[in-house]
């Protein structure tokens, strides 16, 4: 079975895929952790939110609601 990935343009609007690594749900919340191709060893995590009726990514930097991230992953 193949890895999920996705596509998304930067700041500067270049293409940068990246593979799932991991989804979670936590305190009625949903994360997904995610490996820019470029360098897999750097894990990013995302929550998914709505904003104006739409699903979106917000990068996830609060400490408190990372640590309870890292509890409940298997892989970081």
């Amino acid at each position: 079975m193949s890895a999920k990935t996705y596509s998304f343009r930067d700041e500067d609007g270049n293409l940068v895929n990246y593979t799932v690594k991991e989804m979670l749900a936590i305190d009625k919340k949903e994360y997904i952790l995610m490996a820019p191709e470029t360098d897999r060893s750097s894990v990013e995590v995302y929550k998914f939110s709505m904003q104006d009726g739409n699903e979106c990514l917000e990068l996830v930097d609060n400490e408190q609601e990372l640590s309870k991230i890292k509890s409940a992953s298997k892989i970081i």
